[in-house]
């Protein structure tokens, strides 16, 4: 008589179950909780992607400041490479026209021998 009753209401709890699960389908508030819930999934999913593009963004930023710091290393290094070469040029140009000055007077003076 036990396993009668049990399984009696093991058949209205589960009958109850459906039924329930039904009048949630229709429920206004069951279909709040089910938008909320698809809401949520929604919202969780566009978070993922959005944080996947912001560490990509970061990445970016990072290896362009890397870049941007080798740059500038780069072209300081350049820049007094260059600055020791303008001077030595500068040094070249006075002695060649320091050269030039006692050519054209070594000229002057054998033109004015002829």
């Amino acid at each position: 008589m036990k396993t009668g009753i049990t399984g009696f209401c093991f058949a209205a709890l589960a009958t109850g179950a459906r039924a329930g699960q039904v009048a949630a389908d229709v429920n206004p508030l069951g279909s709040v909780l089910s938008l909320l819930s698809e809401l949520e999934a929604k919202i969780i999913k566009e978070g993922e992607a959005e944080q996947k593009a912001y560490e990509k963004y970061v990445e970016w930023c990072d290896d362009t400041a890397r870049n941007g710091d080798h740059t500038v290393q780069t072209a300081t290094s350049q820049k007094a490479k260059l600055e020791a070469k303008i001077g030595e040029l500068t040094s070249e140009i006075e002695v060649s026209s320091s050269q030039i000055d006692t050519l054209a007077a070594g000229i002057a003076q054998a033109e004015a021998e002829l």
